[in-house]
């Protein structure tokens, strides 16, 4: 089953951006928009492989280190610039939701475990909240690295600070995000000051086997589709009559960061229901 659903459990607000999104999209096609080409890449739209985040951003009235004060304007920028990073591997990410939700047990915060622990993290975002067909990505105000990759999660300093390189990105949280990400998908760190798996630097470049290995990760995840694979499901849907759960397919494969027939059929289907509803 396709990933939009946002959940309610745990959380004090949420919202999800895909709305707002939706209609950027929809009113730069009629514009004549087309996604910038963020990196050069020798994928095809067959080939990239797409996967879905669910961003949590923690609040804590108690524990100022858990509460992150990145708004969704922020989430949207930094995933401009993961998907930069990570198109050279041909993977591209999305936001299936945004959950701005109240950190848990937050009277069992301990200053002084924080400043060994990493773990300590894990106790206070609040489980139902979390799913299994996403990568969970929590952003917190300080912490003892930068970021953290844990199985069930990723959490990122929204404080981070990097060393910069020559040619590296231009801002930490993207680069950091984007670091966690490539352990999500199995790389591990590897100290090339301008490779994104070095420690504390501002590169995002990867070697052709780091490549291959996370292409590979990502496909033993079941909810990381082919964009053909999505586009075939969006069409069916799109052929049933069902064209709400259709474009927000087509929404997400229109910002790939290559041209082929596929979205150009895509952006036509956008800019025709902008126009006929």
């Amino acid at each position: 089953m396709f990933l939009w659903k946002t959940i309610a459990d745990n959380a004090s607000f949420i919202f999800n951006p895909a709305v707002r999104l939706a209609f950027l999209i929809l009113t730069g096609v009629l514009l004549g928009f087309q996604p910038a080409h963020a990196a050069q890449t020798a994928y095809s739209f067959d080939e990239f492989l797409v996967a879905p985040l669910r961003i949590h951003l923690l609040t804590a009235k108690d524990v100022p280190a858990l509460h992150t004060t990145l708004v969704e304007s922020d989430i949207q920028r930094i995933l401009v610039k993961v998907n930069k990073v990570w198109a050279a591997a041909g993977v591209h990410f999305y936001v299936e939701s945004i959950l701005k939700e109240e950190a848990v047990r937050q009277n069992l915060f301990d200053k002084e475990v924080a400043k060994t622990e990493l773990a300590w993290v894990k106790r206070h975002y609040p489980e139902k909240s979390r799913i299994t067909n996403a990568f969970n990505i929590y952003y917190i105000k300080q912490f003892g690295v930068n970021g953290v990759y844990f199985p069930d999660s990723i959490f990122v300093k929204d404080t981070a600070s990097l060393r910069k390189v020559e040619n590296g990105l231009d801002e930490p949280l993207p680069r950091v995000t984007s670091h966690e990400l490539g352990h999500a998908l199995s790389l591990p760190h590897r100290q090339n000051v301008t490779n994104l798996m070095a420690s504390g630097t501002s590169g995002f470049a990867f070697d052709a086997a780091e490549i291959e290995r996370a292409r590979a990760a990502a496909r033993r995840f079941n909810w990381i589709k082919p964009a053909g694979v999505l586009l075939a499901e969006a069409d069916r849907l799109f052929g049933q009559g069902q064209k709400s759960e259709a474009l927000k397919i087509y929404q997400i494969l229109a910002l790939l960061p290559l041209e082929s027939p596929q979205l150009t059929q895509v952006r036509q289907r956008l800019k025709n229901a902008k126009v006929a509803p």
